[in-house]
């Protein structure tokens, strides 16, 4: 390998690396004051009572009216 294909190869290792990076901080950082404890899904997770994050809240109300039908 000469040196002109290992700095592309580096270089280009150091950008993918980068947007990997970015993209990674970008899905898992926090939300203001609140976080989600990073499980998705509002049905099993164990702090809905208390949560008041816009995806849990619209959970509790297509809850409440689901269950208010039967």
């Amino acid at each position: 390998m000469d040196r002109r294909n290992f700095i592309k190869k580096v270089g280009r290792s150091l950008i993918v690396g980068g947007i990997v990076a970015g993209g990674a901080y970008l899905l898992l950082k926090p939300v203001g004051d609140e976080k989600c404890e990073l499980d998705f899904i509002c049905k099993n997770c164990k702090q809905l009572k208390n949560c008041s994050l816009p995806e849990a809240d619209d959970f509790k109300k297509k809850n409440e009216s689901s269950t208010n039908k039967r």
